[in-house]
């Protein structure tokens, strides 16, 4: 294991916890939870800790949970958080022990002995009372062991287990498993599928014309294997934007039902099938059959793939399941490709489904120009410090430690230094910050890949708009940092409060926060959120801090009401419901609050200023890529277009402007024509530049 991933993640794990004011363990937890369900072993853990025992004396603990897997897995989570400066071995008595008292938990939950004389408002009283209610309907139990420590030598596999009926399934990540995750070429272990296990023979394909970096096959999966894939992999079969398309539908989807019970031989000919990809396939000898699939992911059929698994679980005998086939296009991309390609394939081959534009989303305008905005934007000078640091947008995971660690030492530390950990901002941190500010904390509570999904929506509204990319420009980036500042500002100030115990913190801060822009947003008389000064002081005003724990308490209050619509607390505030009782808390808003306030005409101005700032570096930034391009590639763009008869007389006349020996500069209007052009010319295959 490296000694520098060590120390990296270690660092990463200090600076969350310093940020957000939470013990290390509960962010360790919660930062391998994320990673975890990038690679589609979970969807949405929750942090939850408890320790203790049960009857018998028996240990349980849990230090988290998910409940929201769409293939109805259930996941719980124990964790060993070191804070040493070197990794520690965990010995196999250890990770034994965590996982016992962890399925200890898990067996009382389920039989209801664990909420037998237990605080009802606890979190951990609520996840024991969900487990009771699923009991055996769910599909199986994953049960997590993670530690920043290395795995001793004699570290071995542990069996699956059952209870009530149902497989216990037992995973362990070390540090050394986690560093191979972040150093995979997208971001997921390795997983190879024998197909021979359901067809000795191996799979049917049809190899057809791919290119210089992939391979395409045609094949009909059987259902029966389809399904069983579902069952064992779960959601690591779905790329991550289909995952976060298929936890907003339904199960099952009526005429797959139908066509499976009704008329299994024409499945093959009714439904669409599968769209997939694969970064290496092993054929039989003959190349006719496909044996077994490396890191297989479902970019389009999702919906299909679940459904099958649904209808396969049902009670009701399936006749005739041997004549349910699957179409399925899969796509093999070799490793270095896949990063950049699999996105796209996944993109274009949901082009006709209501998946929106940004689920795709590393790569969508609005992020890159966030990035960019950020490399380019100082925060004020601190007094008596010699230089001035940046904010971090990370829109891919793990960006700020792959590009500091693709520099030397010494620019490494130069680099550490423009953007400190502490000013890191990623992009699903960016989603909770905002729906919170609009006034959607069910949507936030509903969890990060939910709340992702909504937020992509929000944002491809407002690029779309006139003037929508000129609108996210430097004034509308040091307001997102102002929010999260004041997010995270918040939630240490309740974390902190007297009247706080532990549980649910996520979900009374995001209420707090929607309830103060609620407050702001229809209090005309009281002014708007000052968030430049904010920016300003890269802090949050006492004033507004004491108000925010105000409303704090009061949110507390609704969330563990007893009146509460229902039970679980978690599941309560992700209902709209519970967001109507919050707004109507009754508040007194100080007098004092309205000198931190600033004049909402003001803050007009302020953001349609802007707005033409934005503009005119766009034409500059434009202006700037045309003299980037070589004369030959404006060259070969004049040959490409007239080959094809693309562009009116004026476009050409302009683009002689550019091949041109004199290099004449074109007007404003003319350069964003060009560039128009340019991007016309790519749509039809012209590739040696994009605009």
């Amino acid at each position: 294991m490296s000694v520098d991933f060590y120390s990296e993640f270690q660092s990463e794990v200090g600076t969350k916890a310093e940020v957000e004011g939470d013990f290390q363990v509960e962010t360790f937890t919660a930062v391998v939870g994320e990673h975890l369900a990038e690679a589609g072993d979970m969807e949405d853990l929750q942090v939850a800790y408890f320790e203790g025992t049960g009857s018998r004396n028996r240990n349980l603990r849990v230090d988290g949970y998910d409940l929201s897997n769409s293939d109805e897995s259930i996941v719980l989570v124990v964790s060993d958080y070191f804070e040493t400066a070197e990794p520690r071995t965990v010995r196999q008595a250890e990770i034994a022990g965590a996982l016992n008292a962890l399925f200890n938990f898990l067996k009382e939950s389920t039989s209801g002995q664990f909420r037998q004389g237990r605080e009802e408002s606890s979190q951990a009283y609520q996840l024991a009372y969900d487990l009771e209610l699923r009991g055996n309907n769910a599909s199986k139990y994953k049960l997590f062991y993670l530690t920043n420590g290395v795995l001793g030598g004699r570290a071995k596999a542990l069996d699956t287990d059952e209870l009530l009926g149902v497989p216990v399934e037992y995973h362990v990540w070390d540090i050394r498993r986690l560093e191979a995750l972040a150093a995979s070429t997208m971001g997921r272990e390795e997983l190879v599928i024998d197909l021979t296990k359901w067809v000795p023979a191996g799979v049917e394909a049809l190899e057809v014309r791919g290119s210089a970096d992939s391979s395409i096959y045609l094949a009909a999966l059987p259902g029966q294997l389809l399904a069983d894939l579902y069952e064992a992999h779960g959601s690591r079969l779905l790329e991550s934007n289909v995952r976060s398309y298929l936890s907003n539908r339904g199960k099952v989807n009526k005429g797959i039902r139908q066509t499976v019970y009704r008329e299994p031989d024409r499945f093959l000919a009714f439904n669409n099938g599968i769209t997939a990809t694969a970064a290496n396939v092993e054929l039989s000898q003959d190349g006719r059959s496909i044996r077994t699939i490396t890191d297989l992911q479902i970019v389009n059929g999702g919906q299909t793939t679940a459904s099958l698994f649904y209808v396969a679980k049902e009670k009701a005998k399936l006749e005739d399941w041997d004549l349910v086939n699957v179409p399925m296009k899969l796509v093999v991309v070799d490793a270095e490709s896949a990063s950049r390609l699999v996105p796209d394939i996944s993109r274009y081959a949901n082009s006709q489904n209501a998946v929106s534009t940004s689920d795709f989303f590393s790569n969508a305008p609005f992020h890159v120009r966030l990035e960019e905005l950020a490399r380019r934007t100082l925060v004020p000078a601190i007094a008596g410090q010699t230089y001035q640091t940046k904010w971090f947008y990370e829109r891919t995971k793990g960006q700020y430690f792959t590009e500091k660690n693709r520099l030397s030492k010494s620019e490494s530390l130069r680099f550490e230094k423009s953007f400190p950990r502490l000013q890191v901002l990623t992009k699903t941190d960016l989603a909770k910050y905002e729906m919170s500010w609009m006034q959607r904390p069910s949507t936030v509570s509903s969890g990060a890949q939910k709340n992702f999904s909504a937020y992509a929506s929000v944002v491809t509204e407002a690029w779309n708009k006139k003037d929508g990319p000129e609108s996210i420009n430097v004034e509308y980036f040091k307001d997102i940092v102002a929010r999260s500042i004041l997010f995270n500002s918040i939630r240490r100030a309740v974390q902190a409060a007297d009247w706080y115990e532990a549980g649910y913190l996520a979900n009374i801060v995001t209420y707090t926060v929607s309830r103060l822009a609620h407050i702001v947003q229809t209090n005309h008389r009281l002014g708007t959120m000052n968030f430049a000064d904010i920016w300003n002081r890269q802090a949050v005003d006492p004033v507004v801090l004491d108000f925010a724990l105000q409303i704090a308490v009061g949110v507390k209050g609704v969330l563990t009401s007893p009146t509460r619509e229902v039970q679980n607390v978690t599941e309560w505030a992700k209902k709209e419901s519970c967001w109507v009782r919050v707004k109507a808390l009754p508040l007194v808003v100080p007098p004092e609050l309205s000198t931190w306030m600033v004049d909402p005409y003001r803050a007009k101005e302020r953001k349609v200023a802007a707005v033409e700032t934005e503009k005119l570096n766009d034409q500059l930034r434009g202006l700037t890529r045309l003299y980037e391009i070589p004369q030959e590639s404006w060259q070969a763009l004049e040959v490409f277009a007239t080959e094809r008869q693309l562009g009116a007389p004026a476009d050409h006349g302009i683009l002689k402007l550019m091949v041109s020996g004199g290099r004449k500069v074109p007007t404003d209007p003319q350069a964003t024509r060009l560039l128009k052009f340019v991007a016309t010319a790519n749509s039809y295959g012209f590739s040696d530049f994009e605009p």
